[in-house]
């Protein structure tokens, strides 16, 4: 449904970058690896005005993998809400792994249909179907379908990409000259004015 379309194909990393100490430091990379959005719910930085709303993500949880912490092939981009929800959980399906396509699909009404067993845990860990997400959900679906056909400008810039865009050839990993994978980021789309619309 209109700005919650799960991918049909397994996430491929873009980046990978190394050598910090600290996850955080990952977070422009990750933000750029994920399209801003949550890769479980789809929520988009956009939609939102402040950067505390959305987290890293360990997909083997902390307890279970000290040497993950900083790993960067373990680190997801989520929102809060979703990373609370996982909490340490252990063996919740990673879009790197499955396609969530294949395993979730948003109704028009707002509601989740888990189309497998990966779709089930997710939607279940995750709360993905609680009524609080579905009115939500519901309704952003209803205002992206208005501004659609009503304001289209007004609907590209909720579909867009943060006004905020890492740089990512100005990252410095320590030890490291040059960032792994910066030649991909979005910063330099934008700045030949070719930057894509999510849908």
């Amino acid at each position: 449904m209109m700005g919650f379309e799960y991918p049909t194909e397994l996430h491929t990393r873009r980046h990978g970058p190394v050598g910090y100490q600290d996850y955080d430091s990952y977070r422009d990379w990750l933000r750029d690896e994920f399209t801003f959005r949550c890769v479980y719910c789809l929520h988009r930085e956009r939609w939102y005005g402040r950067g505390a709303t959305f987290h890293i993500d360990h997909s083997i949880p902390v307890a279970e993998d000290e040497g993950g912490k900083c790993e960067y092939v373990n680190l997801l981009y989520v929102c809060a809400t979703c990373n609370e929800a996982k909490n340490a959980v252990l063996g919740v399906p990673n879009p790197c792994e499955v396609a969530f396509g294949d395993c979730l699909r948003i109704l028009s009404d707002g509601h989740v249909q888990a189309l497998n067993d990966n779709g089930k845990k997710l939607k279940r860990i995750l709360g993905l179907d609680s009524d609080k997400n579905v009115g939500y959900r519901r309704r952003w679906m209803q205002n992206l379908e208005m501004l659609r056909t009503s304001d289209p400008d007004l609907y590209q810039e909720f579909m867009g990409f943060p006004d905020d865009l890492p740089d990512l050839r100005k990252k410095r990993v320590p030890n490291n000259t040059k960032p792994e994978g910066a030649a991909n980021c979005y910063f330099a789309l934008r700045e030949r004015g070719e930057l894509p619309v999510m849908y």
